[in-house]
């Protein structure tokens, strides 16, 4: 059974698509009724865009899509005569922007100089969009809202269930716990061992370390570890919607029989991978393979560079903090509709809410004006708590 999740709140949409084995994919979106201010450059998506330069060494044009970063449009037969400096075409997003780079267009056709940069209808309802976009697959989707089991259904989704429990589905199926481990450098595997997965702007490296993994000997110990690792590196690369060029260092097995044993079930797990291309094996051992930028990675999207030297690190961003404080919120006051709550949140958390009031009134709405939003001196800039009254 594979289900798609689908939790809609006051201030995101969000899904988790859920196989047998775990969570495969994350999905997250604006809330239901922020579609048409929602202007993040999303694959598939239109925009109108003005050429603010054109460099004929790259075969390029910078496109400036309203939301102040350039993104990248290559020249071709069919629009190099009206990519021009100043002028408005409608493009369609190929890949997002993500670190440096300005997000991947397409050429759709030339528009009138006097529409504006920013995105085009149809502003699709986030759910509807989740569904298609992570929950093709799916042989069931499960939705917390009505109003959005109505909308999916309408779209032609016919395997869609309401549930309303004082449980969340994301808490109900693990999907908390993994999203929160997506953030974390180090991933466990099942039977010992763990994944230390490093996610930069060249490429990704994945190494293997045998951990207290046992085995009968040391040959079985390095074919069992590199099973198991290969299993979950492919599952934390779509979980965290890692694209690019992706390096894994697995244990050499020793043997022709084992090699043969393990790249037989390396073609497997990669075939559940959509997209997945270019993979193979280095003279040194490493194995090495491209999957698409159909999304931001989670990385991207939820941080940001930290400003520590001499190497960065990275913080979750405020409006990631923001969301997820509210989401935190939302999910209380849902479980325990009698009780009075208390948001204590840092500055920056506390500014972020403040200046999107009407999240604080969608969740009025619904679950009354129970609770307080504070600002708290001991909570630094990103941190929040969540208490009883």
């Amino acid at each position: 059974m594979i289900r798609l999740l689908i939790e809609c709140g006051v201030a995101e949409t969000r899904a988790a698509l859920v196989k047998e084995d775990g969570i495969w994919k994350f999905w997250f979106g604006p809330a239901r009724g922020d579609e048409t201010t929602d202007r993040f450059a999303r694959a598939g998506r239109r925009f109108a865009g003005r050429v603010k330069a054109v460099d004929k060494g790259l075969a390029a044009a910078f496109v400036d899509l309203g939301d102040g970063a350039d993104a990248f449009l290559p020249l071709k037969k069919n629009n190099e005569s009206h990519c021009v400096d100043g002028a408005m075409i409608e493009v369609e997003v190929k890949a997002p922007p993500r670190q440096t780079k300005g997000a991947s267009l397409r050429f759709v056709g030339v528009l009138d100089h006097d529409v504006e940069p920013g995105r085009l209808p149809p502003f699709t309802d986030p759910v509807v969009e989740a569904a298609r976009t992570i929950g093709a697959e799916g042989d069931e989707i499960l939705v917390d809202d009505g109003l959005a089991r109505r909308s999916l259904e309408e779209a032609g989704f016919g395997n869609v269930r309401h549930e309303g429990r004082p449980v969340s589905l994301f808490e109900k199926f693990g999907a908390d716990g993994e999203l929160d481990a997506a953030f974390e450098r180090i991933a466990p595997l099942e039977k010992g061992g763990r994944l230390i997965i490093d996610e930069a702007q060249a490429l990704t490296a994945i190494d293997v370390d045998t951990g207290g993994l046992n085995a009968s000997s040391p040959a079985r110990l390095r074919e069992k570890i590199a099973f198991a690792a290969a299993d979950e590196a492919v599952r934390q690369v779509s979980l965290r919607n890692i694209g690019g060029h992706v390096v894994i260092d697995f244990p050499d097995i020793p043997g022709e029989a084992g090699r043969k044993r393990f790249q037989a079930h390396l073609r497997k797990v990669m075939a559940r991978l959509e997209g997945a291309g270019a993979a193979s094996f280095s003279r040194s051992g490493l194995y090495s393979f491209t999957a698409p930028h159909r999304a931001l990675s989670l990385l991207d999207r939820f941080t940001q560079e930290d400003g520590a030297e001499p190497v960065s690190g990275r913080r979750f961003t405020a409006e990631a903090l923001a969301k997820f404080a509210l989401a935190r919120l939302e999910r209380r006051l849902h479980a325990a509709p009698s009780a009075r709550l208390r948001l204590a949140a840092g500055r920056d958390i506390k500014d972020y809410l403040e200046s999107h009031a009407h999240w604080k009134k969608r969740l009025e709405d619904r679950h009354g004006a129970r609770f307080d939003i504070v600002e708290d001196s001991e909570c630094a800039g990103a941190r929040f708590d969540l208490s009883e009254q």
